[in-house]
């Protein structure tokens, strides 16, 4: 199961995405990209801090949904402090 692995080679590469919505699209989540932008999540590092509790707030309540885009949430995290050249994120 590739969602345990948020750096396993078949993973999607996150830091090739330049916005939210691709970054939505990636995970055939595109739907919910119009709630993140009104919500004020516009760049990938305000993504990567989203929690359960946001996702509700923005209206995305189905759990598996929530499942699918707090394990690339997740993956957001590991890419970001991967390629943050030894800074903590």
């Amino acid at each position: 199961d590739r969602g345990t692995n948020p750096l396993a080679p078949d993973a999607v590469d996150l830091t090739q995405l330049n916005s939210v919505s691709e970054w939505l699209a990636s995970i055939k989540m595109s739907r919910y990209a119009e709630s993140f932008e009104r919500a004020g999540v516009t760049t990938l590092e305000a993504a990567a801090r989203v929690t359960v509790q946001e996702l509700t707030a923005l209206g995305i309540t189905l759990v598996g949904h929530q499942k699918k885009i707090m394990n690339s949430v997740t993956a957001l995290r590991a890419q970001m402090s991967a390629t943050s050249q030894g800074f903590l994120v």
